[in-house]
Protein backbone atom coordinates (compact mmCIF):
# COMPACT_ATOMS: atom_id res chain seq x y z
CA UNK A 1 0.00 0.00 0.00
CA UNK A 2 1.25 3.48 -1.06
CA UNK A 3 2.16 5.59 1.87
CA UNK A 4 1.14 9.60 2.10
CA UNK A 5 3.26 11.67 3.89
CA UNK A 6 1.75 15.32 5.13
CA UNK A 7 3.88 17.85 5.51
CA UNK A 8 3.43 21.99 6.54
CA UNK A 9 4.76 23.99 4.03
CA UNK A 10 4.32 27.99 4.13
CA UNK A 11 2.33 30.17 1.85
CA UNK A 12 4.95 32.21 1.45
CA UNK A 13 6.43 29.29 -0.66
CA UNK A 14 3.86 28.94 -3.58
CA UNK A 15 5.08 31.65 -5.88
CA UNK A 16 3.22 30.25 -9.20
CA UNK A 17 -0.47 30.35 -8.28
CA UNK A 18 -2.26 28.71 -10.99
CA UNK A 19 -5.70 30.88 -12.75
CA UNK A 20 -7.14 27.58 -13.08
CA UNK A 21 -6.40 24.53 -10.64
CA UNK A 22 -5.20 21.66 -12.63
CA UNK A 23 -8.06 18.85 -13.22
CA UNK A 24 -7.57 15.14 -12.31
CA UNK A 25 -7.27 12.67 -14.37
CA UNK A 26 -9.73 10.39 -13.27
CA UNK A 27 -12.29 10.81 -10.62
CA UNK A 28 -15.26 7.82 -10.17
CA UNK A 29 -17.47 9.97 -8.76
CA UNK A 30 -18.40 13.34 -8.53
CA UNK A 31 -18.78 13.64 -4.50
CA UNK A 32 -14.96 12.70 -4.62
CA UNK A 33 -13.73 15.92 -5.99
CA UNK A 34 -14.43 19.04 -3.95
CA UNK A 35 -16.22 21.71 -5.65
CA UNK A 36 -14.87 25.48 -5.44
CA UNK A 37 -15.96 26.58 -2.85
CA UNK A 38 -15.30 29.73 -0.21
CA UNK A 39 -13.02 29.03 2.90
CA UNK A 40 -13.23 31.00 6.16
CA UNK A 41 -11.16 29.89 8.68
CA UNK A 42 -12.59 30.67 12.06
CA UNK A 43 -11.28 29.60 15.54
CA UNK A 44 -13.17 28.01 17.45
CA UNK A 45 -13.42 25.46 21.03
CA UNK A 46 -15.19 22.31 21.03
CA UNK A 47 -14.64 19.54 23.28
CA UNK A 48 -14.61 15.35 23.54
CA UNK A 49 -17.24 13.16 22.83
CA UNK A 50 -19.55 12.01 25.52
CA UNK A 51 -18.37 8.59 25.14
CA UNK A 52 -15.00 9.66 25.89
CA UNK A 53 -15.96 11.16 28.83
CA UNK A 54 -16.52 9.69 32.79
CA UNK A 55 -19.53 8.48 33.87
CA UNK A 56 -19.59 10.52 36.06
CA UNK A 57 -18.75 13.48 34.12
CA UNK A 58 -21.78 12.44 31.89
CA UNK A 59 -24.13 12.50 34.43
CA UNK A 60 -23.27 16.16 35.59
CA UNK A 61 -23.03 17.38 32.10
CA UNK A 62 -26.99 15.36 31.44
CA UNK A 63 -27.99 17.74 34.50
CA UNK A 64 -26.46 20.74 33.30
CA UNK A 65 -28.01 20.22 29.85
CA UNK A 66 -31.42 20.23 31.36
CA UNK A 67 -32.07 24.06 31.45
CA UNK A 68 -29.67 24.50 28.35
CA UNK A 69 -31.84 22.22 26.18
CA UNK A 70 -35.06 23.50 27.20
CA UNK A 71 -33.88 26.85 25.93
CA UNK A 72 -32.98 25.28 22.99
CA UNK A 73 -35.87 23.15 22.51
CA UNK A 74 -33.18 19.97 22.56
CA UNK A 75 -33.22 16.75 24.12
CA UNK A 76 -30.84 16.79 27.20
CA UNK A 77 -29.37 13.74 26.11
CA UNK A 78 -27.94 15.08 23.17
CA UNK A 79 -27.21 18.49 24.03
CA UNK A 80 -23.79 17.99 24.93
CA UNK A 81 -22.91 16.42 21.44
CA UNK A 82 -25.01 18.90 19.43
CA UNK A 83 -23.56 21.94 20.75
CA UNK A 84 -20.37 21.75 22.93
CA UNK A 85 -19.06 18.61 21.33
CA UNK A 86 -17.23 17.62 17.60
CA UNK A 87 -18.23 20.56 15.66
CA UNK A 88 -19.26 19.79 12.62
CA UNK A 89 -17.51 20.57 8.37
CA UNK A 90 -13.59 20.20 7.64
CA UNK A 91 -11.67 20.98 10.61
CA UNK A 92 -7.61 20.85 11.26
CA UNK A 93 -7.52 19.51 14.43
CA UNK A 94 -10.21 19.04 17.69
CA UNK A 95 -11.78 15.87 18.57
CA UNK A 96 -12.75 12.88 16.57
CA UNK A 97 -16.43 12.16 16.14
CA UNK A 98 -17.91 8.38 17.21
CA UNK A 99 -21.53 9.32 15.86
CA UNK A 100 -20.95 5.31 14.12
CA UNK A 101 -18.14 3.50 16.07
CA UNK A 102 -17.38 3.20 19.95
CA UNK A 103 -14.61 5.45 20.37
CA UNK A 104 -10.88 3.60 20.32
CA UNK A 105 -7.22 4.64 21.13
CA UNK A 106 -5.52 5.14 17.40
CA UNK A 107 -1.84 4.49 18.71
CA UNK A 108 1.13 4.78 16.06
CA UNK A 109 2.18 1.58 14.85
CA UNK A 110 5.85 2.31 14.50
CA UNK A 111 6.21 3.58 18.13
CA UNK A 112 2.78 3.41 20.05
CA UNK A 113 1.69 7.14 20.83
CA UNK A 114 -1.18 7.41 20.85
CA UNK A 115 -2.24 9.23 17.39
CA UNK A 116 -3.62 13.01 17.45
CA UNK A 117 -6.36 14.30 15.14
CA UNK A 118 -5.02 16.49 12.27
CA UNK A 119 -7.93 16.96 10.27
CA UNK A 120 -11.46 16.03 9.28
CA UNK A 121 -12.92 15.71 6.06
CA UNK A 122 -17.02 15.80 6.60
CA UNK A 123 -20.06 15.83 4.24
CA UNK A 124 -21.98 18.28 6.28
CA UNK A 125 -20.89 21.54 7.24
CA UNK A 126 -23.78 21.77 9.65
CA UNK A 127 -26.00 19.52 11.74
CA UNK A 128 -29.72 19.12 11.23
CA UNK A 129 -29.49 18.51 15.15
CA UNK A 130 -27.19 21.28 16.45
CA UNK A 131 -28.85 24.51 16.37
CA UNK A 132 -27.43 27.35 15.51
CA UNK A 133 -24.39 26.30 17.54
CA UNK A 134 -22.24 25.56 14.88
CA UNK A 135 -23.48 27.79 12.01
CA UNK A 136 -20.72 29.28 9.84
CA UNK A 137 -21.83 32.58 9.89
CA UNK A 138 -23.49 34.99 11.21
CA UNK A 139 -20.67 37.09 11.45
CA UNK A 140 -20.49 39.90 8.83
CA UNK A 141 -19.77 39.22 5.79
CA UNK A 142 -20.23 35.15 5.58
CA UNK A 143 -22.18 32.83 3.24
CA UNK A 144 -24.79 32.15 2.00
CA UNK A 145 -22.82 33.18 -0.82
CA UNK A 146 -23.52 32.93 -4.36
CA UNK A 147 -23.01 29.16 -5.61
CA UNK A 148 -23.84 28.39 -1.70
CA UNK A 149 -25.18 24.80 -1.31
CA UNK A 150 -25.58 25.00 2.16
CA UNK A 151 -24.89 21.64 4.73
CA UNK A 152 -22.59 20.59 2.03
CA UNK A 153 -20.66 23.38 0.81
CA UNK A 154 -17.69 21.54 -0.57
CA UNK A 155 -20.18 19.26 -2.73
CA UNK A 156 -17.91 15.94 -1.23
CA UNK A 157 -19.92 12.75 -0.01
CA UNK A 158 -17.64 10.88 2.62
CA UNK A 159 -19.36 7.55 2.18
CA UNK A 160 -23.12 8.15 3.33
CA UNK A 161 -22.64 11.07 4.87
CA UNK A 162 -20.02 10.38 7.53
CA UNK A 163 -16.60 11.69 8.42
CA UNK A 164 -13.01 11.05 7.47
CA UNK A 165 -10.76 11.55 10.24
CA UNK A 166 -6.75 11.73 9.95
CA UNK A 167 -4.52 10.86 12.65
CA UNK A 168 -0.73 11.01 12.74
CA UNK A 169 1.92 10.73 15.02
CA UNK A 170 2.53 13.86 17.10
CA UNK A 171 5.88 12.15 18.19
CA UNK A 172 7.13 11.50 14.37
CA UNK A 173 4.95 13.35 11.88
CA UNK A 174 7.01 11.22 9.06
CA UNK A 175 5.18 7.80 10.54
CA UNK A 176 2.23 6.30 8.94
CA UNK A 177 -1.15 7.92 9.60
CA UNK A 178 -4.55 6.32 10.15
CA UNK A 179 -8.03 7.09 8.51
CA UNK A 180 -10.85 6.46 10.28
CA UNK A 181 -14.31 7.18 9.11
CA UNK A 182 -17.14 7.60 11.34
Amino acid sequence: MPRTLLFWRSGAAVTDILDTPPEPPAVQFDGYLPEPCVLEPEQITEYPDHLELSEELREQLKQWSVPQAAEEDMDPDTYYDCVLSNAPGWKVGGWPAWNSTDPSSQPCSECGTGMEVLMTVATFEEGDDAGNSWSPYPHPGAGPYPGHRGYNATGVQIGSGYRQHLFVCPAEPEHPHIELMT
